[in-house]
């Protein structure tokens, strides 16, 4: 009986694991290099990890051929194999005519996302290639709201989109990782041509190299459930009780935007009240996304437009007397803003607009404190607003405005786009007006503000007609490779474009619009130009370097900490709102009443424990010299969350006009790969196991004391005598 017992307790010690659990490579997969949930009010998008989609043999499809092998699930290459796969995928193959294999595939565990390397220019118009929908922000449309038209009546997005509602509102039974790193691609196809190529004559065989990969979602369900257990009193019953923590599940999108007042108007007991005056807002949106969220760098979603106002903000800047002047003497002002979060039913207006209606923009107001003075929807005449500069067919630009309030005020209107076509002919660009009552604005920040107020009107500057030009809006592919003759043209439209904002702005505030006030700087915008869109990083050129000054730090192991990304994300995870806030700051900022402050803490102490809190005070380095400065500026950077899922939102002022958007918490694993044998081998090397723990029994059975080799001198020391 113990004998019998030793067997069973040997045979359970053994370890007969295969091949499959020999992990021979780790590859670290930071944060946003991987799908993950996101929801809106009513349903659940992107991957989640599942037994079923964890592992997998990696395959490649290379070429538009290649998908027939995942018709039939590569059996003719591997049919001893009959488990998943995980497909190496340059992100160029996701088309219309692929993207349904895809979602149907029921042999795929994943999929490994990669540059292909090839080039992509501004013009390019082989593929559609947009990852949002036919109709973006349809939802939040304000002629859908205003029962208008129906659910993406106008399909402005059509050329470009993959699918009807993008590729962001998929549910995904596969998961997906975005591999950038170079030398971490090389070791997985060559892991892939050392054991899963087939050979010439198409035949393969064991081992295989295999790879699994896990990103577990904290939430589930939609944005509702998910706002309801962010609630305190849900809270309570998942706390911690050992930390008293209550862990986070999902988020609602956020990041920070950014308000800059050339010419701000201050807040007093005596004078808060009764102060009133018209507003232009200069706007361009600084969010965009991918089927993986952060994979966007949004070069002409963006980033042009952002240069373009960050152009005529720098030219405002370096004459601010004679606007000052003029503001004070017409009631009228010009201000920017840059707005996170548009390009997901416009996070970041709608939540501007819902603090406008409750007189909270662009500050809380306290009643012992001077503030920039509250801004509300009806003091808003126009919203000017560039798009997709840089990518004009010829040279023709469009403006957008609603029909319906452009009658109502057609003379002031006409006398603003009037100044903004002769802003673009100064440049060699034609403007094409609207033509009546019909016109509808296109997805625009303007449409937030429209719900908010009967009168604002849009003036929407862009190089698109009825529909979107660009084909690739929103997407991972918005990152082109431009030649000399396509930088060149852009710069000279983002040129055209920022002139154009100065001269409307001009006339709007009553500014004599000499060559001096109507110039600006084309070699600051080509230098802006080459580090935001042609360098690697926003820190690469050397401007840019000179303007951090050692200040920018990575302090996360996320996507868009470390690589260019425009995406709103949940914990502001990336650089982009820093770099726009810092440009902003060059632009708008001055040390003319600070050159005697000579250090960072004197700076910042010029801001502090103060009743005059209109201005901000900020340390910064010239990008031109590097030498710090103490430069004074009316610019808020402010996280801007939608009322609709904002826990501090109260229960009587929830609102579901403003984006429902938010984020699951999720622990992301890293890439693992390993050699794969066939099932067979596995019960060989169990049998063997068994065998020689059985060989190993018998052979110990059969021995004695007298069968091994004794130290005579071990019996007499075991009776006392020395040995």
């Amino acid at each position: 009986m113990k004998k019998w017992l030793v067997i069973v307790l040997i045979i359970a010690g053994i370890r007969c694991d295969g091949f499959s659990d020999q992990v021979f490579r780790t590859l670290f997969i930071g944060e946003g290099n991987a799908c993950y949930r996101t929801f809106n009010k009513t349903h659940e998008f992107g991957c989640q990890a599942n037994r079923e989609n964890e592992n997998g043999l990696i395959v490649r499809i290379d070429k538009q051929e290649d998908f027939k092998n995942l018709d039939s699930c590569w059996n003719s290459f591997y049919p001893k194999y009959s488990g998943k796969y995980w497909a190496l995928l340059p992100v160029n193959l996701i088309r219309r005519d692929t993207i349904s294999q895809l979602k149907s595939s029921k042999c795929l565990s994943g999929i490994v996302l990669y540059n292909s390397g090839e080039s992509i220019h501004p013009g390019d118009e082989s593929t559609a290639a947009s990852h949002d929908a036919e109709c973006p922000n349809a939802a939040s449309d304000y002629y859908l709201q205003d029962k208008n038209e129906e659910y993406c009546e106008r399909k402005i997005n059509s050329r470009g989109a993959i699918t009807r509602d993008g590729l962001m509102k998929i549910d995904w039974r596969i998961q997906m990782v975005f591999i950038d790193n170079s030398t971490d691609l090389e070791i997985i196809e060559k892991c892939y041509s050392m054991f899963n190529k087939p050979k010439e004559d198409g035949s393969s065989g064991y081992p295989y190299c295999g790879m699994s990969f896990r990103l577990a979602n904290m939430a589930a369900g939609n944005s509702e459930i998910c706002y309801r257990r962010g609630k305190n009193d849900a809270k309570l019953f998942q706390m911690n009780i050992d930390s008293g923590d209550a862990p986070q599940l999902c988020g609602a999108m956020h990041s920070d935007n950014i308000f800059a007042f050339p010419t701000p108007i201050p807040t007093s007991p005596t004078n808060e009240t009764i102060i009133t005056s018209k507003y232009m807002m200069v706007t361009a949106r600084m969010d965009s996304f991918g089927m993986i969220p952060e994979i966007s760098v949004g070069e002409v979603s963006v980033l042009t437009s952002i240069i373009s106002v960050l152009a005529a903000a720098r030219s405002m800047g370096t004459q601010i007397e004679k606007w000052q002047k003029a503001s004070n003497t017409s009631n009228r002002n010009v201000f920017f803003a840059f707005f996170n979060g548009e390009s997901l039913d416009y996070i970041g207006s709608g939540a501007a607009a819902y603090q406008m209606e409750n007189g909270k923009f662009p500050q809380m107001i306290r009643s012992d404190r001077t503030h920039i003075h509250p801004i509300r929807p009806n003091e808003l005449d126009y919203i000017l607003e560039v798009q997709q500069i840089g990518v004009a067919k010829g040279r023709k630009y469009y403006v957008h405005v609603d029909g319906e309030r452009y009658q109502q005020n057609k003379t002031q209107t006409d006398r603003v786009i009037d100044r903004i076509e002769r802003g673009l002919r100064s440049h060699a660009f034609d403007l094409e007006k609207p033509s009546g009552s019909g016109d509808r604005v296109p997805p625009a920040s303007w449409h937030s503000f429209a719900k908010a107020d009967a009168h604002v009107q849009s003036v929407l500057l862009a190089p698109y007609g009825k529909e979107y030009e660009y084909q690739r809006v929103n997407s991972i592919l918005d990152k082109n490779e431009w030649t000399e003759d396509e930088r060149e043209k852009a710069i000279q439209e983002i040129e055209a474009v920022s002139t154009a904002i100065l001269a409307a702005a001009a006339d709007y505030v009553g500014v004599e619009t000499d060559e001096v006030v109507a110039k600006v700087d084309k070699k600051l915008i080509t230098t802006i130009f080459d580090c935001l869109i042609t360098s690697n990083f926003w820190f690469d050129c050397d401007f840019m370097q000179k303007l951090d000054g050692g200040r920018y730090h990575k302090l996360f192991n996320s996507y868009g900490f470390n690589q260019k990304s425009t995406y709103i994300s949940m914990e502001s995870h990336t650089a982009f709102p820093t770099v726009l806030h810092w440009l902003t700051i060059f632009a708008l900022g001055s040390d003319k009443e600070t050159l005697n402050v000579k250090s960072e803490k004197s700076c910042s102490h010029l801001g502090q424990f103060q009743a005059f809190q209109m201005y901000t005070y900020t340390w910064q380095p010239n990008p031109y010299t590097g030498n710090f400065s103490c430069l004074k500026s009316a610019i808020v950077k402010k996280v801007m969350v939608s009322p609709a899922v904002d826990s501090q939102t109260p229960e009587e002022e929830m609102n579901t006009r403003y984006s429902t958007w938010m984020e699951s918490v999720y622990i992301i694993e890293s890439v693992n790969l390993y050699l794969m044998e066939d099932a067979s081998f596995e019960y060989t090397m169990i049998l063997i196991a068994v065998i020689s723990a059985l060989l190993s029994i018998f052979a110990v059975g059969r021995c004695s004391e007298t069968t091994f080799i004794v130290d005579e001198g071990e019996p007499a020391a075991e009776g006392g005598e020395p040995l």
